[in-house]
């Protein structure tokens, strides 16, 4: 499919084929065939374009009887959705399609054990390209402050350490992430610029926690792949991570400044280049690390409420994404958007039954 254009996608003409019906995740698909979307925060996807006649078009193919259905992914990204189309003359139509359903994952064959392999040290996972907006600098200060604790922490860092400019959350000064870069030399730090998906998967699984103390995402899907592995998550209270992360429960979350709809609320900071925005993300990454490691020194005296939460990621994680009902969900959608042909618009709605 090509994504050349905000919004939108289309098949390559060639070679010809036909289509019952198109299953489009976040890009509307052009054509003539029935389509269903899935999405993970706004719909149509067109930042910047809200106003303008080119996103009343991709409104209107979502409203069309072409659309059989508008799922979002999280509960987060449907109110998004409803905040957007609240004044749409659309607004009927639009929200009569709109369902959630969560993202779904294979589960692993092995069941989680209650902790990983080896009681010492205490390792704590972070996996994220975008280094400071997924809370890389978070975690590499977290082993700082436990150096300085004399804790018994490993920080397993996986990032290609991408930070500035093409990252909308960073301070744009290159120099701002020098200490953070430097932490990764501690001798409690190991970095890997990469690691392969089955790595990945067995670093989750023998961490005793991973890290997602992410300044913005949509879901965070990194917290479904520890979680499943019976490895809870330490994240921020921001997107859809608080509907299925619960506190000290099968998870911990770091509280951030967010607005009603979930996001945090200096997103859209106007000078990312000043030495105010600077010392505001310092200050973030700061509190969140000392509230992180606390957590966790917590959990090193009490290793049975971390044996708790750890039962508690596995079987919310199996309950919430599990793959098996989820394909009976998604078979059942596909034939009743099939079979939607002639029903008005306004009954089109493809909720699960």
């Amino acid at each position: 499919m090509h994504q050349g254009i905000e919004g939108i996608t289309a098949f390559s003409p060639w070679p010809p084929r036909r289509f019952d019906l198109i299953h489009a995740f976040n890009r509307i698909p052009l054509g003539r065939a029935p389509f269903v979307i899935g999405f993970e925060s706004h719909m149509p996807r067109g930042f910047g374009l809200e106003t303008s006649h080119y996103y009343g078009v991709l409104s209107r193919m979502l409203a069309s009887s072409r659309c059989r259905g508008i799922i979002a992914i999280s509960n987060y990204a449907r109110e998004i959705f409803k905040e957007t189309h609240q004044n749409s003359p659309m607004r009927d139509i639009l929200y009569g399609k709109l369902s959630v359903r969560y993202p779904n994952i294979e589960l692993p064959a092995e069941a989680a054990r209650p902790e990983p392999v080896g009681r010492a040290p205490f390792v704590v996972s972070f996996v994220g390209n975008h280094f400071a907006r997924k809370g890389g600098c978070v975690a590499v200060r977290m082993a700082e402050l436990a150096l300085q604790k004399k804790l018994p922490v490993q920080v397993e860092i996986v990032s290609s350490l991408q930070v500035g400019r093409g990252v909308w959350t960073d301070p744009l000064d290159d120099h701002f992430y020098d200490r953070y870069r430097a932490a990764l030399q501690l001798p409690n730090v190991r970095w890997h610029a990469t690691l392969s998906n089955v790595e990945v998967h067995a670093l989750f699984r023998r961490s005793h926690v991973s890290l997602l103390a992410t300044f913005c995402d949509t879901f965070g899907y990194s917290a479904i792949e520890s979680m499943i592995h019976g490895t809870p998550v330490i994240a921020t209270r921001q997107g859809a991570l608080p509907e299925f992360i619960v506190h000290r429960q099968n998870g911990l979350l770091l509280d951030l400044d967010t607005a009603p709809n979930g996001e945090w609320i200096h997103i859209a900071h106007p000078d990312r280049g000043s030495r105010a925005y600077e010392s505001l993300v310092e200050g973030e990454i700061e509190r969140m690390a000392q509230v992180a490691i606390g957590e966790i020194e917590r959990l090193i005296e009490r290793p049975d409420e971390l044996y708790g939460m750890r039962r508690r990621a596995r079987s919310d994680a199996q309950r919430l994404f599990g793959d098996q009902e989820a394909n009976a969900y998604w078979d059942d959608l596909y034939e009743r958007a099939l079979t939607a042909q002639g029903v008005g618009e306004m009954r089109l709605r493809l909720e699960t039954r």
